[in-house]
């Protein structure tokens, strides 16, 4: 005899596993990073979506196999970098952990912005004030920051609070 399941057991199976994708999103849901705000601008808001860029192959990757994420930055609150200094806009930077090197990505305003893309596996996203948009390395205030979601993995005894204490 042949075993059939069913129909109604399909049913149960598929609402249970819920659904594949992000409606309207497709295929690389984003991740939602919460920006916290610095001290220049406490009243500052913000998050930002990570999506993998588009690419042909279906997940974008640079020439090293590390991922691509456009970086979409929803703010508000923001305050006017001249208000700050001598500045003219917010820009959005992306920076490893260790702040070694420092990626412009783009203008930040109220509302959303789309402003470029990302490329390191753990980063820090980063918001100043600065002169104008052209500007190749930071010098301003920090109106926002956050961390990659893949930042927040770490081992706690690799940590260096805890460097040393484990012998």
């Amino acid at each position: 005899p042949v075993i059939r399941p069913a129909p109604w057991l399909l049913g149960v199976g598929l609402a249970l596993a819920g659904p594949s994708t992000v409606a309207g999103q497709g295929p690389g849901t984003p991740w939602e990073m919460p920006l916290r705000a610095g001290p220049a601008a406490p009243a500052a808001r913000g998050e930002a979506r990570l999506q993998f860029a588009p690419s042909p192959f279906g997940i974008a990757v640079t020439a090293d196999g590390r991922h691509r994420y456009d970086v979409r930055i929803t703010a508000e609150n923001l305050t006017d970098p001249a208000s700050l200094g001598p500045y003219r806009v917010l820009l959005a930077w992306e920076t490893p952990r260790d702040l070694s090197t420092w990626h412009r990505l783009g203008v930040v305003r109220n509302g959303t912005s789309l402003v470029g893309t990302a490329d390191h596996n753990k980063f820090l996203l980063v918001i100043t004030a600065e002169p104008d948009s052209l500007v190749t390395t930071r010098s301003g205030p920090t109106v926002l920051h956050g961390m990659s979601p893949s930042g927040w993995l770490q081992q706690f005894l690799t940590h260096p609070l805890f460097r040393g204490m484990s012998q």
